[in-house]
Formats: structure tokens, sequence, C-alpha cells
């Protein structure tokens, strides 16, 4: 049987301690009093609703999934009501700004209560996820109008929000959409198109569904530069607020998926439907990246939740499993060991419960930097938080959702043959996270977003502002004790290795030698992405150490242990990265295509 998810609260609340969050928030007037007095209480009431309403529903959604029928989809009952316990709890609104009708908390709380929710019940969290980002865009770059008409019960969580970008001929290429939109009399477009991936696309859970579509205007520009946003309801709205009529807004089928069964990903066919412009014309690339940033730095968070749930699980049943003589244990004291004893078996359990660490941490800090620069009160500091959250974002999309696929993987392992099958729940963590590497622009975009786009920012020197905050910290780690100045000389060294690299990758774009750049893309996020997962745990550590001083709390000298395996075993990872990053293209390009 499947262990019952119990939500890691006490690691959340530390993870807010690493990344500094208090004293960041503090400076921005409208989180001057954020504090684990709101910290606490928040994450205890969502575990709680977490663990009682929506983990016990998370088998039931992956074995019936929704289903529909003549464009109707249902869902199972159970989550019908999941979400209207859910929207009334205000989970849908608390890290919405308070002049829209939400709670008014930062986004960087939504970190932990996204991780909990999204452990509990990766499938159901999709919605109101996707909805986050739906009324961002809207309360960004709409109008008034736009704004008093559809945000009130998107906010309360009466309505769902979507994205509807790829189309059957334009996936991550959105220059080639054919999706119309018409101008009218009234001001209002008619769109007409197809569009493809939409999660919660259709479902009964809410009364409507409000679509951000993607789509082109007579006359535009081609490629990228000719694409507007519309605001498309599966019901009209009239002006007080009540639906009106049905807006030939139709799913005209769903996928058969490998996981999130409970979430309906949908074809949708748009005829004529009525849509109104976002802005202006010809923007609304521009703007759908509200929307997707916020989105990619929730799928990393995807990844870490399945490989949380994973962990909890595989942990209970290596502390339960009564199986073999581990190395070096007599017979007699061997009859009761449980297979928690055998070295690999630890090795494999450090290593998901270490990852997950760092994974947090860089999510929250993420997350952290779309507050600093959504809410930042000077210039200086929004543009701090949008240099630098710009380059995390795709390290925290790529390397953390690649992670939540292998963690949970190795999870498996550590069940044996009871992990394949899905008795025990920890094969839906699988195959739940392994579409997160590819939904909201895959791991490989990530990578050339990394090397071409991020690289490059400011002559080079927004990555150099990051690798200098990096060696700041391994600075303050050699003036601890011994134990945490032997972890600072393990990253420093491989803080060294990586800015090598970094030049290296930039003098070869400066030469114009962009495919061999192109080439080392992937190896070079992942490099990244485990240098900062480093730099997360020398913090922790730090932190942990003075924490255990203090309180004599055995929880903070795990983290100490944690941060220690990270660094001598798995951060060296980092530099294996090296050779693949410098080789160029040549290896990639020698078959020719017919050979594979």
């Amino acid at each position: 049987m499947a262990v019952p998810y119990k939500a890691p609260v006490k690691d959340i609340i530390f993870g807010y301690e690493v990344i500094d969050s208090y004293n960041v928030l503090n400076k921005i007037s409208a989180f001057s009093d954020f504090s684990e007095d709101i910290v606490i209480p928040t994450m205890e009431e969502c575990a709680k609703f977490s663990e009682e309403v929506l983990a016990p529903i998370n088998a039931i959604g992956d074995q019936q999934g929704a289903v529909i029928q003549d464009g109707v989809v249902t869902m199972p009952e159970e989550f019908v009501d999941a979400y209207k316990k859910f929207a009334e709890s205000g989970w849908a609104s608390i890290s919405l700004p308070s002049d829209i009708g939400g709670g008014g908390m930062p986004i960087t709380l939504s970190g932990g209560t996204l991780e909990i929710l999204s452990t509990a019940n990766l499938a159901f969290g999709l919605a109101p996820g996707l909805s986050a980002g739906a009324i961002s865009a809207i309360n960004f770059h709409g109008s008034q109008e736009q704004k008093d008409k559809f945000l009130p019960k998107l906010v309360s969580g009466e309505w769902t929000g979507t994205m509807n970008l790829s189309e059957p001929q334009s996936g991550s290429d959105l220059g080639t959409i054919a999706t119309k939109a018409e101008p009218q009399e009234d001001g209002a477009y008619k769109i007409t198109g197809t569009k493809v991936w939409i999660t919660f696309g259709e479902h009964n859970m809410t009364e409507n569904i409000i679509h951000l579509v993607l789509a082109k205007v007579p006359g535009s520009p081609e490629g990228t530069k000719g694409i507007s946003m519309f605001i498309v309801p599966k019901h009209t709205v009239n002006d007080d607020g009540s639906l009106g009529s049905s807006n030939n807004v139709k799913c005209i089928s769903i996928e058969e998926k490998l996981g999130i069964h409970a979430s309906p990903t949908c074809v949708m066919e748009y005829d004529g439907s009525v849509g109104y412009l976002v802005g202006e014309e010809n923007r609304g690339l521009n703007y759908m990246f509200t929307m997707m940033n916020e989105a990619r730095v929730w799928v990393g968070g995807q990844g870490l939740a399945c490989a949380s749930g994973s962990l909890q699980g595989a942990a209970q049943y290596a502390r339960d499993r009564v199986q073999g003589r581990p190395v070096g244990m007599s017979k007699e004291d061997a009859k009761n060991s449980t297979i928690i004893e055998h070295a690999d078996v630890r090795r494999m359990l450090m290593t998901i419960k270490a990852y997950v660490d760092a994974m947090r941490y860089l999510m929250y800090d993420n997350q952290l930097m779309l507050d600093v620069e959504y809410f930042g009160e000077d210039e200086e500091m929004k543009s701090f938080g949008e240099e630098r959250c710009g380059i995390l974002t795709p390290i925290t999309k790529a390397w953390i959702s690649d992670l939540g696929v292998e963690l949970s993987s190795i999870a498996i392992q550590v069940y044996g043959g009871m992990g394949y099958v899905e008795e025990t729940g920890v094969a839906q963590y699988l195959r739940d996270a392994r579409i997160a590497p590819i939904y909201e622009g895959t791991n490989g975009i990530q990578a050339l977003d990394l090397m071409f786009r991020k690289l490059p920012l400011d002559n080079g020197q927004a990555m150099q502002r990051l690798l200098s905050d990096v060696n700041e910290v391994i600075e303050e780690m050699k003036k601890d004790d011994e134990e945490i100045v032997s972890m600072a000389e393990k990253l420093e060294k491989e803080v060294n290795t990586l800015s090598e690299i970094t030049l290296w990758l930039g003098s070869k774009m400066l030469e114009g030698e962009l495919v061999d750049a192109s080439a080392g893309a992937t190896p070079y996020l992942k490099m990244f992405g485990q240098v900062l997962g480093g730099y997360y745990m020398g913090k922790a550590a730090m932190l942990a150490n003075k924490k255990f001083k203090d309180t004599g709390d055995e929880f903070y000298k795990d983290k100490i242990t944690l941060s220690k395996f990270y660094i001598e075993q798995l951060l060296p990872l980092a530099s294996g990265y090296a050779s693949s990053i410098t080789a160029g293209k040549d290896d990639l390009y020698a078959m020719k295509a017919e050979n594979f």
C-alpha cells in the first residue's frame, strides 16, 4: 500500500530561512511584516488540507482519469468536490495581489504551498497553477475593463484559466501558429483555429474557463513578431459578471498520457469565438512570457514535488522491509534488520534527500526573485530581480524537472520489485514527473535560453554577478567550523571550473562558433544547476550549524550531514560535464541522420 503523504513542513520553513526570504521581502513595503508567523501557520494549514483532501484522491485520479464525451470533459467526482473545497479555503488566491482580491502574500510563499499541494496531488494542482499564470498576465497587461470582468472569479477560484500556445504544426516554434483573429466593429475579435496540449482546457470543476490564446491578426508581421494575445472565455461574460452564451469553444479530444491522468490535456477548437485583445496587437508573445516565466518555475517545482513524495514512500519502505544481510553485520543481528541498513540503499536515499533540499532552495529563491522583480520599490531592486530571475528560471525548470524524473526512478529502485507495481504509489510519481522536462518549453530549449539569452546579459556581467555572490558565500563558509571550511574548498573548486567553462562558452559565441556553443548547452545547464545546488547547500550548512549550536535539535545536524553529502559526493558531478561542454559539435554531427 502507498504510504500516506506527510508534508515536510519543517524542511520547507527551513528553506525560507536558507534563502534569506524574510530580510529580502521586508524591504518591500507590501511584505514588510512577512515572517515565520505567517509562513508556519500557512504551511501547517496547507499540509492539513493536502494530507486530508488531496492526497487520498491522488490514486483515484490516476486510475480513473478525465473522461470526454461529446466535447464534455468529466473529472472524477472526488476532484470536483476537492476543487470546491480548495477554492472556498482560499488556497487559489493566497499569493495573489490584494488589490485584485487576493491574499496579498508574496509569490515566495507559494513555493511551499505549491510544493505541498503538488506532492499530494500533482494533476489536481495543474488547474490552479495555470490559473495563477493567467491572472498575472491579465493583471499586468490587460485593460481595466478586462480586469474588472475576468479577474474577480479567476482570483476566487470560481473560474480557471489556461494558456493556449501550441498548434498541430507549431510546438516550440510559435512563429508558425495559424490561429486567426479577425477584428470586429465592436472592438472584439473572432478567433478561429486549433490549439493542442491545453492543460485543463475543458473540465466540469468550474462553470467557466478563461483561455489566453495566441493568434495572428490580418496583416501582422511574419514569425513571432506578429503574435497577439486574446482572452477567450468558454462562455461569454455579461457586464454584470453573469455568464452569457456559449462561445464556440470546444474540446474535440483529450490525450491518453503516460501520467497526470487526472489533468485533461485537450485539443481545443475555436470557431469564430469572441476574443478580447490583451494590450496591443503583435505583442502577445511578450505578454505570454509573464505567464510562462512563472509557469516554468512552477514546473521545476513539480519535479521537486515528485522527488519529495517518492522519497517519503521509499524511506518508509526501507525502514520496514526485512531483507538480506547487510555487509559487516552478524547473522544474529541481521535477523530483523531492514534494508535501510544496506549501504547502497542508504546511498540512494541520501542522494534523493540531499537533492530535494538543493532543489527546494533553488526554486524558492527563484520565486523570491519574482517578488523582487514585480514588487521592488526602486528600479535598481526591480532590475536585480529581473536579472537574477532570468538566469535562475531556465535552471530551475530544467535541472529540477530532470532530477524529478531521476530521483523518482531511484526511489523505485529502493522498493525493488514492489516499486514497479502500482500498489505502492511510487510508480505514479515517476509517470507524473516525466512530463515536466517537456512542457513549458523543453529542457533543451531552457538550455539554449541560458546559453544564448542569459549568458550574454549585460555583456556577461549578469552571470559574473551571480558567480560573485556564490564566491561570497564560499568566503563566509571559510570562516566557519572545520567541517564547513572543508565543504567551502570543494565548492570553490567546482565554481572555478564553472567560471572557466563560462568564459570559454562566451569566447565561442564571440567568435561566431554558435553550433559549438549550442552543442554544450544542455551539459552547461546541468553543470550550473549542480554548482548552484552546492551554493545553496553551503548556505544551508552554515545556517544549520548555527541553529544546532543554539538548539541542539538533531534536525539541524541532519541538514549539515545532507550538505556535506551533497558537496562531497554529488557536487563533483559538475566537473564531469566540462568535457561534454567543450567537445563541441563534431561528434554530434559525425553520423549521417539516416544512420541513427
